[in-house]
């Protein structure tokens, strides 16, 4: 696996960005919070000019390379769209796409669209539509109550796992962007007669969430190059970078936060739209638990390559 991006995906990550940032950034996510319509009449027209709601992402790994930056700059800024649902549609007139509790189901941004192509970590699938306005909630401002139909047939199905991997390369951008804000704030702020950065225990938290970052960023590489390389195991893989980056989420955020002091829940800082905006990504269909949960089960049916081969001695089980 090759970890450097080809130049058609990062020179339209970096479009991307640009974009972003001149259309205001994270304050495209206040904004949105004030005046919900700010997502169509804004958020939408920007990504239909850059293409991105056209990405063919299932074609190649190229696109979907590009399209996993589009999703980590997304995250960088908070965005106000679902990026990772109108990407797996693969653009033209297919409904996006969610992956959803069945006990719960609920969409982010999902007033957005009339109908979704709705799925369960399982393979199940329904149609969908919104059911009523945004829960306007602290922690998901623009989650939205899903009334669900059993599809009758399979035939429109949702790429689960490219899914759950388009997220966690969300997770990644948004995780990226608090740490340099954390980075920043360390080094600019003074106390007792120097900046925090230069106190052992503050680099110390720095570096563990530096190497967090990294590894999430390196592992999501690979998961997405996996998506083609080995497509048998592409559900049980997926869900690993899931399990991983949650927990990296869960430690970064917390560290920025703890580093910031109450300046970090303030919503006038940056840190605070971003961690408030991840959250319905982390928490909507599972947290960590139960991600872990489903990712054991994956790996009971499918097998995990590793250093143990636990890949074969599953495949062999299952198919003997």
């Amino acid at each position: 696996m090759n970890l450097e991006l080809p130049d058609v995906a990062s020179d339209f990550g970096a479009a991307a960005e640009r974009a972003f940032t001149d259309a205001g950034g994270v304050d495209l996510a206040r904004r949105a919070e004030e005046r919900p319509v700010t997502r169509s009449e804004v958020v939408a027209p920007l990504l239909r000019s850059l293409g991105a709601l056209d990405l063919q992402v299932a074609d190649d790994l190229d696109t979907a390379l590009a399209g996993g930056e589009l999703c980590r700059v997304a995250g960088r800024c908070a965005l106000p769209y679902p990026v990772t649902a109108v990407l797996e549609s693969g653009g033209g007139d297919r409904p996006p796409a969610a992956i959803i509790d069945p006990l719960l189901p609920r969409a982010d941004h999902g007033d957005l669209f009339p109908r979704w192509r709705l799925a369960a970590i399982d393979g199940r699938a329904w149609d969908g539509r919104p059911e009523g306005p945004p829960l306007g909630t602290e922690l998901g401002p623009f989650v939205v109550d899903m009334a669900t139909t059993v599809r009758p047939d399979q035939g429109d199905t949702v790429d689960v796992p490219m899914l759950v991997t388009l997220a966690a390369w969300q997770t990644l951008g948004t995780l990226e962007r608090a740490l340099e804000l954390a980075v920043e704030h360390v080094n600019t702020r003074q106390q007792f007669g120097g900046p925090l950065a230069r106190f052992q225990a503050v680099q110390f938290q720095i570096a563990d969430a530096t190497v967090a970052v990294q590894s999430l960023r390196e592992l999501a590489h690979f998961t997405l190059w996996r998506l083609w390389a080995a497509p048998l195991d592409r559900l049980v893989d997926a869900l690993a970078l899931r399990a991983h980056a949650l927990e990296s989420a869960r430690d970064v955020l917390r560290t920025c936060h703890q580093l910031h002091g109450a300046l970090g829940f303030c919503d006038e800082h940056d840190l605070s739209i971003l961690s408030r905006h991840a959250q319905p990504p982390l928490r909507l269909w599972a947290g960590l638990e139960a991600t872990t949960e489903q990712l054991m089960a994956a790996i009971d049916h499918t097998g995990f390559d590793s250093l143990f081969g636990a890949g074969a001695t599953a495949r062999a089980a299952r198919d003997g």
